[in-house]
C-alpha cells in the first residue's frame, strides 16, 4: 500500500500539523528528546523532517550548520519563519525520498538526523540508504522512532505510521547499510504504558492535551533524570545511532554520559 489507512499524504495532513502543535507545547518533553541526540550532533546537520520548527534552533545550536526538509506546505511556512533570525540554518521544502533534488550530490553531512521521521516511510531502507550516500567520512545517522510495535494502534494510523521499532528491528537496518552500530537505546518508560491503553483500550487517534500536560509537567523532570541513570528495558521511543566506520568509535561526551545499550529486545 502507498501509505497507511485513512491518512493524507504528508505534504497536506492536517492532523500531522496539529499533533506537532500539540507537542510543540510539552517543553519538558521537547528539551528531553533533544539531549538524547545532542551528543551525536556536530559540523554540517541534515535535519530531515523539520516540521514547525520544534528541535531545528536546538539543533542549529550544537551544529556549524543546519539544513532543514520539511514536505508539509504549512509547517515548511512555520519552519522558515521560526529559523529566519537564524545564520547558520536554512529550510527546504522537500520529501525525503525527493531530497536529491534540492541537496547537491556531492553535500555531504556530519549527522543527519530523524526524529520521529523514518515510521512515516514505507521503505525505510532504501531511504537510510540513501541518506548515507550525504554521510561524511564518520557521519552518523541519528534515528528516534516511536517503539514497541505490540503498542501500535488507531492513532498510529492517522499519523501515518508504517510500523513502530524495537532494537531487534533496528539492528538489521544498521547491519543491511553496512554502517557500525554506535549507541541503541529505548527511553520514555512510562509514556508507552499511556501510548498502549489509548491505542488498545480507549481506542483514541490522538492524543488528550491533559495527558499530554500532566506528564509533562510531572513525569518527565523524574523520569529523565531516572532513564539517564538507568536505561528502561522498553520505552515509548528507540534511539538508535549509525555511523560511518573509520576507526574506533569514541563514546561522545555528554553531561548525561554516554548513552548506552540495554539487553531487552
Amino acid at each position: 500500500m502507498d501509505q497507511p489507512p485513512d491518512s493524507f499524504a504528508v505534504e497536506v495532513d492536517p492532523f500531522y500539523v496539529e499533533d506537532l502543535r500539540q507537542m510543540a507545547r510539552a517543553q519538558n518533553y521537547q528539551r528531553w528528546q533533544f539531549q538524547m541526540v545532542a551528543p551525536f550532533l556536530r559540523g554540517e546537520v541534515l535535519e530531515v523532517g523539520g516540521g514547525i520548527g520544534n528541535f531545528t534552533p536546538q539543533l542549529a545550536r550544537v551544529a556549524r550548520f543546519v539544513t532543514s526538509l520539511e514536505p508539509n506546505e504549512y509547517c515548511y511556512r512555520q519552519l522558515r519563519e521560526k529559523i529566519a533570525p537564524l545564520k547558520n540554518a536554512a529550510a527546504c521544502r522537500a520529501t525525503v525520498e525527493s531530497l536529491h533534488q534540492v541537496i547537491p550530490a556531492d553535500k555531504k553531512f556530519d549527522a543527519i538526523v530523524l526524529m520521529n521521521v523514518l515510521e512515516h516511510i514505507q521503505d525505510d531502507r532504501a531511504v537510510l540508504a540513501a541518506l548515507k550516500k550525504l554521510l561524511a567520512p564518520a557521519g552518523r545517522i541519528v534515528v528516534l522512532v516511536p517503539a514497541g510495535q505490540w503498542a501500535f494502534g488507531p492513532a498510529d494510523l492517522r499519523l501515518g505510521h508504517y510500523r513502530r521499532y524495537t532494537k531487534r528491528s533496528a539492528r538489521p537496518l544498521v547491519a543491511a547499510l553496512q554502517l557500525e552500530l554506535e549507541a541503541i537505546r529505548y527511553y520514555n518508560f512510562v509514556g508507552i504504558w499511556g501510548w498502549w491503553w489509548n491505542a488498545r483500550i480507549s481506542r483514541r487517534v490522538s492524543q488528550s492535551d491533559a495527558q499530554i500536560r500532566f506528564f509533562d509537567s510531572v513525569i518527565v523532570p523524574i523520569l529523565s533524570r531516572l532513564e539517564a541513570l538507568l536505561p528502561p528495558p522498553l520505552g515509548q521511543s528507540l534511539l538508535f545511532v549509525a555511523r560511518l566506520p573509520a576507526g574506533p568509535i569514541a563514546a561522545p561526551n555528554s553531561p548525561r554520559g554516554p548513552v548506552r545499550e540495554n539487553l531487552a529486545d
